[in-house]
């Protein structure tokens, strides 16, 4: 039998309603809990239904695939995912350069990465990937709820041209309340570096290159640098190269430093507490052997946000994605109701995928963002610059504000600040430029002392042109082929 009353039975002796019960209304009945009044579901108001609307929001659950298929040790990591499920709803990316992912508390993901065991499209090496608390080389602070498995077998259409391929597999399940433990002070990082003309050649698990910008090195941590280049004493300085006269150590910097000047052996560096933010590696005999270093405090980085970021980290330096911890989207934390028709209800939506979603929105944002001025926090305004440097590797690495252009004369290149890192689309410092001569035969000037050309007869054979040693003159043949005519 049913509790619900009819109305005249709720009143009290004050006329009051007393409504501990259900009221019923025909074979309706209305209910209270507190200060909320409970309708029968499809209920009228005004002849119109009311809104169904499911505020519950389950963590994120997401499957990302990862790649790295370009030479190099330092290439960009290439993230993949499918659209989410609202309120996440994250767009759906192939193979794309994050400058940095988000992961949400409580959120579970499985990441996989291509690039672990199998090398595949222009790769030169395989690449490992740690979630670390920082960024930098080794395996030190890495995520405890991060594990790692492997190697499993998993396709991506996209990635490897769809060939089943084993993975490395990290499970990450984050927590409602991610606590950061003690740092350890890197001690593991090691240079291995050997010198070739005008450079400093690095190699091993650090980092790769002639005359790289190196670190972060951490203040408190040991760094080790095992050089093996005689007639190339390695120091720190605090000089960017401005002031060097060769032999005299200009503004060298020793503190923390054991071995300095060696041109053979370890060159160990505790980094004190005092350190500057930029250092520079120099060779005490050559001006143009050198390269920046970057220090940091030992500290896990808290963005504008209030939120923690952790890098998704290769082994080797320079090879690193940061990933925003954000909270779990809640209605009072930039979210948006959004009306899901799956389910025939308004669901909660985060609304900055929102805007992402809704083109008319994203583009109205971008219309005013372009006639905006980037306002810092303490009120100053944030204007891209444009600076020309003499020097490509003395570009400067504090100061800066994303977007800032450099143009470097002596190698006639634009570099974009990205943020973290100078960035160029110039793949290569080599000069080559096309002409005709009076014959209207195609010659090709280059600037390399010695260029290998494959022979448009034999794709198998090589033709080792040395400048100025004979003349070649360049056709294209009907297949489109650069053709080498020479004597």
């Amino acid at each position: 039998m049913s509790n619900a009353r009819n109305l005249g039975e709720l009143l009290d002796v004050n006329g009051k309603i007393d409504a501990a019960s259900p009221i019923a209304i025909g074979s309706a009945s209305i209910s209270s809990s507190g200060s909320t009044i409970n309708l029968p579901a499809d209920s009228l108001v005004g002849g119109a239904a009311l809104p169904k609307v499911d505020l519950d929001i389950a963590p994120e659950t997401l499957v990302i695939d990862v790649a790295s298929p370009a030479a190099g040790s330092t290439p960009p990591w290439l993230w993949n995912w499918t659209q989410s499920t609202l309120p996440y709803a994250r767009l759906t990316i192939v193979n794309s350069p994050e400058n940095s992912i988000a992961l949400y508390k409580q959120g579970t993901y499985q990441i996989n990465n291509f690039a672990n065991y199998t090398t595949f499209g222009s790769m030169t090496q395989t690449h490992t990937m740690h979630l670390k608390w920082i960024e930098g080389q080794g395996t030190q602070n890495n995520i405890s709820w991060a594990t790692v498995t492997g190697p499993i077998s998993h396709t991506n259409s996209n990635i490897n041209s769809g060939t089943a391929t084993n993975v490395q597999r990290l499970s990450v399940a984050v927590p409602s309340t991610v606590t950061v433990p003690t740092l350890t002070a890197p001690t593991t990082a090691a240079y291995t570096v050997t010198a070739v003309t005008g450079a400093y050649v690095f190699a091993g698990n650090a980092r790769v290159g002639n005359n790289p910008n190196i670190g972060p090195f951490y203040r408190g941590g040991t760094y080790t640098v095992n050089t093996s280049a005689t007639g190339h004493p390695f120091y720190f300085t605090t000089d960017n190269g401005t002031n060097f006269v060769a032999g005299s150590y200009v503004d060298e910097y020793t503190s923390g430093v054991t071995n300095s000047r060696a041109v053979s052996g370890a060159i160990t560096f505790t980094v004190p507490s005092n350190a500057p933010d930029t250092l520079y590696y120099q060779c005490g005999n050559h001006a143009a052997m050198h390269g920046a270093i970057t220090i940091k405090d030992l500290a896990v980085t808290v963005n504008n946000n209030g939120n923690y970021v952790v890098y998704a980290q290769h082994s080797q330096e320079g090879h690193a994605t940061p990933v925003e911890l954000r909270p779990i989207p809640t209605l009072v934390n930039q979210m948006c109701l959004t009306y899901d028709a799956s389910v025939g209800k308004f669901v909660p939506q985060d609304l900055a995928t929102y805007v992402e979603n809704t083109p008319s929105f994203k583009n109205k944002i971008q219309e005013v963002a372009g006639t905006s001025t980037l306002v810092a926090a303490d009120g100053t305004a944030i204007v891209a610059t444009v600076n020309v440097y003499a020097d490509s590797t003395y570009l400067p690495l504090v100061g800066n504000n994303t977007g800032d252009l450099a143009f470097a004369t002596d190698i006639n290149s634009l570099f974009a600040w990205t943020g973290t890192a100078w960035e160029t689309s110039k793949s290569s410092t080599r000069m080559h430029a096309f002409s005709k001569n009076a014959a209207g035969d195609l010659i090709w000037t280059h600037s390399e002392s010695s260029l290998d050309l494959k022979d448009g007869n034999n794709e198998d054979n090589y033709l080792d042109v040395v400048t100025g040693s004979s003349d070649q003159v360049y056709s294209i043949n009907s297949d489109g082929q650069l053709i080498c005519t020479y004597s």
